[in-house]
């Protein structure tokens, strides 16, 4: 897991999830509002996904919430 600020101030936990048909997602979890958002990440084990989330910059996880889908 991870910690990110956007470019607003809004500070976000990152973690890996996955879609009910295997599919690996990036989860954003807003600590400032009830938002959660969701982004599909190309990797196929959760144990890549992980390696994929470290590697990340601030800046490629900010991108990667910005594409992000809003979650219902």
């Amino acid at each position: 897991m991870r910690d990110l600020v956007d470019g607003i101030g809004r500070r976000w936990d990152v973690a890996v999830g996955r879609e009910s048909w295997g599919t690996q997602v990036l989860l954003f979890a807003c600590r400032d509002a009830p938002e959660t958002r969701s982004v599909v990440l190309a990797a196929e084990t959760p144990l890549a996904a992980e390696r994929v989330l470290d590697a990340l910059s601030d800046e490629e996880l900010r991108a990667r919430l910005a594409e992000a889908r809003v979650m219902e």
